[in-house]
């Protein structure tokens, strides 16, 4: 739920009480669910992806260093 959304909720006055009551529902769902951002498991991820590319990376070049090494020789 984006900023706007939830100006919308906050000025809109409720024509019944049952409508208000829906609103603090849904408010209250929404502050129960983690952040997508806040995951260790994500984050964990990401670094070994980014160690597993590190090491792609320099065994191309190790490999590109013996073959111009070869080729010059």
């Amino acid at each position: 739920m984006n900023f706007r959304e939830l100006a919308e909720i906050h000025h809109r006055q409720p024509t019944s009480g049952s409508e208000a009551v829906g609103q603090i529902e849904i408010q209250e769902n929404v502050t129960n669910t983690p952040e997508a951002g806040s995951s260790l498991f994500a984050i964990c991820g990401i670094g070994v992806a980014g160690l597993v590319m590190l090491g792609w990376i320099c065994a191309l070049a190790w490999i590109a260093w013996r073959i111009v090494g070869w080729m010059l020789s």
